[in-house]
C-alpha cells in the first residue's frame, strides 16, 4: 500500500459511506465517491476539512454507463462497494428496487473491474441478514447462510446480499477477482438514517423531548458504531493475501437490547425520559432468528483489527457529535 493509492467508494455520501470516506482520507489514500447525491449536512460535519480532500462523482451503481465512465476517468486501484438499498419493508412490497440496486449494481461493479482492469481488490459491503435462523453461537463466517428446513437470508434485502457474495467468489474463481466481505451489524452514529431505536431516543433526549416506543424493549442487537466500520474497510484493504473472505463488522460482545441502550441514553443525558414497551412486531419477529452473538476472532488474529466503540461509548459519542453539530448550526 502506498500512500495516495486511488480508492473508489460507492455510496461514499451515505450515511456509513461519510464515516469510511473520512477515515480512509485520514489512512492517506486517494478518494472518489460515487454516488447519487452529495453528503448530507450531518455527513458533511463528520467529513469536516476532509470534504475538500475528496473527489465526489455524481451517478448509480445500477447504471452501466456511469459506473464505466467514473471508472475509466478515476482509475481506482481498490474499490469498496457500499451502495446499496437497506430497508428490507420496502423491498417486501417492491422487491425490484433492491434488486436493481443490490444485485444488478454489484454485478455491474464486478464486470467493470474485470473489464477495465487496475482493481487490485474490492472490499463488498454485505449484511448479517443473509443469516438464516442461527445454528450455533458465536456465529462465524463458517455458519451456513441456506439450510434445508431451519432457514435462509431475510427476505429480498438478505438474498440480494447473500448473491452478490457469491457473485464475488464467482468472479474470484473464473477471473482471479481479489475480494473481501463485511457483513455490517445495526450500524449506528451521529448521521444515521435507519432509526433502529438509536436515532429517535438520542434526538428526542437533546431535543428536551419524552419519547415512547409501543415495542422492542426486549429486542437484541450487535449495534456497532459507523467508525468501527470504517476502520474494519480500511483494515480490510490491507489484509494479507491469506487472510480469510469474510469478516462481520461487529463487537462481537453479547447482544444488547433496544431496553438497554435507553437506559443508557438516559443516564448520559440526565433528565431525559426514554419508555419502551416490551413486545415484538411482525417486522421484529421477522429479524429475531439470525439476531446472535458474532464472532470476529479472525477480525483481530489476521487483520489486527478489535473495535474502538461498545455501546455506552458509541452512544456518548453520538451524544457529542450531535451536540457540536447543533451548536455549529
Amino acid at each position: 500500500m502506498n500512500s495516495g493509492d486511488k480508492v473508489l467508494v460507492t455510496g461514499g455520501a451515505g450515511f456509513v459511506g461519510s464515516y469510511l470516506v473520512a477515515a480512509l482520507v485520514d489512512a492517506g489514500y486517494s478518494v472518489t465517491s460515487m454516488d447519487l447525491a452529495q453528503p448530507s449536512p450531518e455527513g458533511r460535519f463528520i467529513l469536516g476539512e476532509r470534504y475538500d480532500q475528496v473527489n465526489y462523482e455524481n451517478g448509480s451503481v445500477d447504471d452501466w454507463t456511469s459506473v464505466v465512465d467514473v471508472m475509466t476517468r478515476n482509475k481506482p486501484k481498490y474499490v469498496i462497494h457500499t451502495a446499496s438499498v437497506m430497508n428490507p419493508y420496502v423491498m417486501m412490497k417492491r422487491p425490484m428496487i433492491g434488486i436493481r440496486a443490490n444485485l444488478d449494481g454489484t454485478i455491474i461493479v464486478l464486470e467493470a473491474i474485470r473489464l477495465l482492469g487496475g482493481v487490485e481488490r474490492l472490499i463488498y459491503f454485505s449484511s448479517i441478514g443473509v443469516l438464516p435462523t442461527i445454528q450455533y453461537e458465536p456465529v462465524d463466517a463458517a455458519h451456513p447462510i441456506i439450510l434445508p428446513r431451519e432457514g435462509f437470508p431475510t427476505g429480498i434485502y438478505g438474498a440480494t446480499k447473500a448473491a452478490g457474495e457469491a457473485f464475488c467468489y464467482a468472479y474470484h474463481q473464473a477471473f482471479g477477482l481479489e475480494f473481501r466481505v463485511i457483513r455490517p451489524s445495526a450500524v449506528y452514529g451521529f448521521g444515521m438514517q435507519w432509526p433502529m431505536f438509536v436515532k429517535p431516543m438520542v434526538e428526542a433526549a437533546l431535543d428536551g423531548n419524552p419519547i415512547h416506543f409501543e415495542s422492542g424493549a426486549k429486542f437484541p442487537r450487535d449495534y456497532t458504531h459507523a467508525a468501527d466500520i470504517a476502520s474494519l474497510a480500511v483494515a480490510s484493504l490491507r489484509a494479507p493475501d491469506d487472510a480469510d473472505r469474510i469478516f462481520y463488522g461487529a463487537t462481537g460482545r453479547p447482544l444488547v437490547t433496544a431496553g438497554e441502550v435507553a437506559d443508557i441514553v438516559m443516564e448520559e443525558i440526565p433528565g431525559s425520559k426514554i419508555t419502551i414497551e416490551d413486545r415484538f412486531t411482525e417486522a421484529d419477529l421477522m429479524e429475531l432468528p439470525y439476531r446472535g452473538q458474532l464472532s470476529i476472532d479472525t477480525n483481530a488474529s489476521q487483520l489486527g483489527w478489535t473495535p474502538a466503540f461498545d455501546i455506552r461509548a458509541g452512544v456518548r459519542h453520538y451524544i457529542d457529535l450531535a451536540r457540536r453539530y447543533r451548536a455549529a448550526s
